[in-house]
């Protein structure tokens, strides 16, 4: 038996004349009208709008706020001539919104520098080492990027030492917030920004549009950055319609511009796609038209990194932005100086950009053997000195471990583990940690749970980092996972697939694969859609790879498709010609050769089974219809795929519904996919014959439910009924008059007692 993971269904009773209206309505297939159905959209205008989000689209960003403070101030600033500090983080997001506010306004003349905290030395944040070194350098406002929410403290030191702090974060709120000049964040509590999901730089970008719509760039040259219906000035209103792109002032018309210009996407978008934010709304405006502009971006330091990274030649995806950029700028504060980041991405000078892109890339390949150093020592510490069943969040401690790399090391594990991990590196006393979680557990809400134990801490519901001394872990262990108790199950913590759509065959063409790309990017809150298939036939096995990888010929009638399965060489062993499996994958256009062919990149395969879809299923045990299938199977298949009761026995009414049907296929009442050699109805596809009696007698029958019906009428002698392949039967009626008595079918009293026990 080939076991898979628990299957997450966003499939839901599609309804098809529904997907077909919606189909038509849209403009779109059938497949792609399944997918945002299954997501439980509907509304025209959004799809349109989904999939080709307008620039236009964006928020106006003096509806954040505190933007009118910030933006007055920092205005102020330049005019004076005072020296401002960009205060950033060491990771993707905080060194993109260092490096756009830097040069911004170093392009306005600013007397401008950046400072980012060594990860090693500093850690995260405004800590007190770093309130030192700030109060050093001669600088009268400080605006931070992408942290400083809850650095009450260190701001109140800064202030009482004369300096103007304006916040920029995004990360969740503590109920008491920093004493600063201004605080820009859309989680504050009362702010009104419509959108809440934004990343640090894309909150530095919102700050860097509010000075460029108060200082009324763009009117000139007609590159108006306008968000919302109008920009207001101190002295007058100015007006910009979307519809006609006319800029006014009053009646006086002073330009058109077609569309609003935005600087910085491309680095934007690749902070965006790297924090793992959710893509949609404003975010998904930035990553679109963002990964667009990477392609010819103007960046010196961008378009070296993408050359590193080997993707010069190629469209950037959000995977290749996610797994391929983004790494490679982590590793500037992963093992040695961020600020390298921000040099790449503000020179100008291309022989420097390209020396400090390969040096990034070097960086990175010295990450990736520390990281997997680190995640065979902490599966060396799971094994020996936790217990799964008892620990649902998994505290990983080790000594002398790189802190920057403790975050990747989280995600691995919780990718291994399938439950929260919080991995831990202590250095001289001072453990410095990194946690990641699943959906059903708010990591930050938990710490807080927590907070009287840690030194700090910060982040939100899936990724956390903190402080803690070393004394103190065991305790953080014991009550996080107390905590955990009284919020996750068992089934909380299994290995889980996600499922959106169920297809069938006919649903899977080359013309809607291709419309598929229309929802990219893909990234957090829209996930590229996987599809799930069931009773797939296995035609060939092959290995790739020296057996590392699974390629597969499967098939269903005349649907026939190759299917590869990376990292699933191991369940060869398990497969067989002839068997019958469930799929979850990713259908891609494989070019070969000059050719396009279609191919299933697999997610996850398991023995076919009747699994929490209203669907036709076989659970094809046998292939023979004339032995039981044993009620202790039954019971044992309940239990181990969580299915309901009334999902594998069929009701009375079922029952009722299947015999009536067949005999009326012998008084000439039948449907298709049947025909009558010799007094015999031979149903060419059980599955459809379940559909029928479904629809006919409005019941919900899948396969398994009619396969129980099939075998109570045989023992009753009601019945005769012989398998010719796995999805087809030849039945007989033995006795098409008189009153059905099921209790005289011992099959189906063993079947209701197990009904009744499971209620």
């Amino acid at each position: 038996m080939v076991q898979g993971k628990a299957w997450i269904n966003n499939y839901k009773d599609i309804d098809e004349e529904q997907v077909a209206r919606l189909a038509a309505d849209a403009g779109i297939s059938r497949l792609l009208a399944k997918v945002f159905i299954s997501r439980g959209i509907f509304d025209i205008s959004f799809i349109r709008e989904f999939m080709k989000p307008e620039l236009s689209d964006m928020h106006d960003p003096f509806l954040m706020d505190g933007m009118d403070t910030a933006v007055d101030r920092i205005l102020k600033a330049l005019k004076d001539r005072e020296s401002i500090l960009i205060y950033g983080d060491y990771d993707v997001d905080g060194i993109v919104g260092t490096s756009i506010l830097f040069d911004y306004l170093g392009s306005k003349g600013g007397r401008v520098e950046y400072f980012l905290p060594d990860r090693m030395e500093d850690g995260y944040g405004l800590t007190e080492s770093t309130v030192e070194k700030v109060r050093l350098l001669d600088v009268s406002l400080m605006i931070t990027v992408d942290c400083g929410i809850t650095s009450v403290d260190e701001i109140e030191a800064l202030k009482q030492g004369g300096l103007d702090v304006i916040v920029t974060d995004h990360h969740e709120c503590k109920e008491l917030l920093p004493d600063a000049y201004a605080l820009l964040n859309p989680h504050k509590p009362g702010c009104g920004y419509p959108f809440k999901e934004l990343c640090g730089a894309a909150v530095a970008l919102k700050l860097i549009q509010g000075l460029r719509i108060r200082s009324l760039e763009g009117i000139e040259s007609m590159e108006l950055s306008e968000y919302g219906h109008h920009i207001l000035d101190s002295r007058d209103e100015f007006i910009w319609d979307k519809e006609t792109g006319i800029v006014s002032q009053g009646q006086t018309k002073l330009g058109q511009s077609t569309c609003p210009h935005v600087p910085y996407l491309d680095l934007v978008a690749l902070a965006t796609i790297a924090d793992v934010v959710p893509l949609v709304g404003e975010n998904r405006v930035i990553a679109t038209h963002g990964l667009k502009a990477m392609e010819s971006t103007r960046n010196e330091g961008l378009a070296a990194l993408i050359n590193a990274a080997g993707l010069g030649d190629k469209p950037i995806s959000s995977y290749g932005a996610a797994f391929g950029l983004a790494p490679r700028v982590n590793a500037a504060g992963r093992l040695g100086d961020a600020q390298r980041g921000v040099r790449l991405f503000t020179t100008r000078d291309r022989v420097l950009a390209e020396a400090l892109a390969k040096e990034l890339d070097t960086e990175n390949r010295n990450r990736q053997k520390t990281e997997n150093q680190i995640i065979e020592e902490s599966i060396a510490y799971v094994d020996e000195m936790l217990d799964l069943d008892s620990h649902k969040v998994l505290v990983i401690v080790g000594h002398g471990w790189h802190s920057g790399i403790i975050g990747i090391v989280a995600s691995k594990l919780l990718e291994k583990y399938s439950r929260p991990c919080i991995v831990i590196s202590v250095e001289n006393g001072i453990g410095k940690g990194s946690g990641r979680s699943i959906k059903c557990f708010n990591l930050f809400k938990a710490l807080s749970r927590c907070e009287d134990l840690l030194d700090r801490f910060g982040g939100h519901e899936m990724a956390a980092g903190l402080t803690i001394q070393e004394e103190k872990i065991n305790g953080l262990c014991r009550r996080i996972n107390e905590y955990a108790d009284s919020i996750l199950s068992d089934d909380d913590l299994l290995p889980k697939v996600r499922v959106d759509v169920l297809l069938e065959q006919g649903d899977i063409t080359m013309d809607a694969v291709r419309e598929l790309d229309q929802l990219a990017p893909f990234g957090e809150a829209n996930p590229g859609p996987q599809f799930g298939y069931i009773a797939l036939l296995v035609d060939d096995i092959r290995m790739m790879s020296g057996g590392k990888h699974l390629r597969l010929r499967l098939t269903d009638g005349d649907f026939k498709v190759d299917a590869v399965g990376f990292g699933m060489g191991e369940r060869v062993a398990q497969l067989a010609r002839g068997d019958s499996l469930d799929a979850v994958f990713v259908p891609e256009i494989n070019a070969w050769n000059g050719r396009e062919l279609l191919q299933l990149n697999l997610r996850d395969i398991r023995t076919c089974v009747y699994d929490q879809f209203d669907k036709n299923i076989v659970f094809n045990k046998t292939n023979d219809y004339n032995g039981y299938i044993d009620p202790q199977e039954v019971c044992r298949l309940l239990e181990y795929y969580q299915l309901s009761i009334g999902e594998l026995i069929p009701e009375r009414v079922e029952l009722e519904a299947v015999y009536r049907y067949i005999r009326g296929c012998f008084r000439g009442q039948g449907g298709p996919g049947l025909h009558e050699p010799g007094g015999q109805l031979e149903f060419s596809n059980l599955f459809i014959l379940s559909a029928l009696i479904s629809n006919r007698y409005q019941v919900r029958l899948n396969f398994l439910k009619l396969r129980v019906a099939l075998e109570i009428f045989r023992e009753l002698g009601l019945l005769v009924v012989e398998a010719t392949d796995r999805k087809a039967a030849r039945i007989s009626v033995v006795n098409g008059n008189g009153k059905v008595d099921l209790e005289a079918s011992s099959y189906y009293m063993m079947l209701r007692d197990i009904k009744e026990k499971s209620v």
